[in-house]
């Protein structure tokens, strides 16, 4: 069974330098919300 982490990121986070990096990372954007930007990636052990 897959396991996942979560990120939750503010809007004063928006910064597209970042939001790449974090891809790179393995993180995918899942959902928007008025305040907030929510991320998983899977999880290794």
């Amino acid at each position: 069974m897959k396991k996942f982490e979560y990120m939750i990121i503010t809007p004063l986070f928006k910064e597209k330098k970042k939001l790449n990096e974090l891809g790179f990372e393995g993180w995918e954007l899942v959902a928007v919300d008025h305040c907030s930007m929510y991320l998983k990636r899977e999880y290794n052990d």
